[in-house]
């Protein structure tokens, strides 16, 4: 979800889709540390701007997490009392991310190949806070098969928690997710007291809860399915006058946010969460269109109001 679940995006989410957990977009440890003293460490830090700090109106705000990425131990101790002292409610480990500049530099998946380096990171980042540390990952490289010794590896540092996509590495995002992988994993997780969450192909709340118990996971994650509709963790199907309304509102957070800037440059992020509320409904293409061309919420406001 890497340039998606920002503090405004995650934001939305909360307020309409009232799920358990968020979390942020992955950030590099290597980043917040070579940055420090820069005129590009406010830019870094405020990838981890907690969601909590926009709310209006969320009267139980979900449990939210940073989530960090890396292949320095080291930088992990610095990045994870970092997240401590931002307030935020747990440290997440991303040994999941397939994209190959992160895998092919030993982070994300690619420390599924280095099982020792994994284990030394999650030791210096439970010692370096008192927030639990969750472990988000993949079920191996190249096959299913590598799956079990993965798991048993992680669960011998005892993370607070584990959250398994149903692919390898070498799958990225085709073909299906395995998640009968995902239960035995749960199995091999549970036998030693540990919770786990499954991802991969979820497309809805009611898919979500289903798979929950069919499989055996303690809950499910929602990913590319909520783009557009950040009420899907309730079970909502907005109709098109709330896509617009949401459109606006998460366009004037995004503002709040990130305004200011220079030119147009400063909303183009906004943009495809633009495209992705416009979607699904007669005369969508045309107006997403229009959408994709704004640079202000003013823009967006005049579009949807025409």
């Amino acid at each position: 979800m890497d340039g998606v679940t920002d503090a405004p995006t995650r934001y939305m989410v909360a307020k309409y889709g009232k799920p358990d957990v968020i979390y942020t977009v992955f950030v590099s440890v290597d980043a917040l540390h070579h940055t420090r003293g820069t005129g590009r460490w406010e830019r870094v830090v405020r990838a981890l701007m907690r969601a909590r700090d926009l709310q209006s109106g969320i009267e139980k705000f979900p449990y939210e997490v940073a989530q960090i990425f890396g292949s320095k131990p080291e930088l992990f101790q610095e990045a994870a009392e970092l997240v401590e002292e931002l307030g935020f409610d747990g440290v997440d480990i991303n040994m999941g991310c397939p994209a190959r500049k992160v895998s092919e530099n030993g982070a994300g998946a690619g420390l599924i190949r280095t099982p020792e380096l994994a284990r030394e990171i999650i030791r210096v980042t439970k010692a370096a806070t008192s927030l639990p540390v969750s472990v988000k990952t993949r079920i191996g490289i190249d096959s299913v098969d590598e799956m079990e010794s993965w798991i048993t590896t992680l669960v011998e540092e005892e993370p607070d928690m584990i959250v398994l996509h149903g692919r390898t590495l070498r799958q990225m995002y085709t073909g299906k997710a395995d998640w009968e992988a995902i239960k035995r994993a749960g199995e091999i997780a549970h036998s030693v007291g540990i919770p786990i969450l499954g991802n991969g192909d979820v497309g809805s709340a009611m898919d979500a809860n289903e798979k929950a118990k069919k499989y055996g996971v303690d809950g499910v994650l929602i990913g590319r399915a909520s783009f557009g509709n950040p009420g899907i963790f309730a079970g909502i199907e907005p109709t098109i006058e709330q896509r617009m309304e949401w459109m606006v509102e998460h366009a004037r957070k995004f503002e709040e946010v990130y305004g200011g800037g220079v030119g147009e440059k400063w909303f183009l992020p906004m943009r495809k969460h633009l495209a992705w509320y416009a979607r699904g409904f007669p005369g969508a293409s045309e107006l997403r269109q229009r959408l994709v061309r704004c640079s202000s919420v003013g823009e967006v406001e005049r579009v949807v109001g025409s």
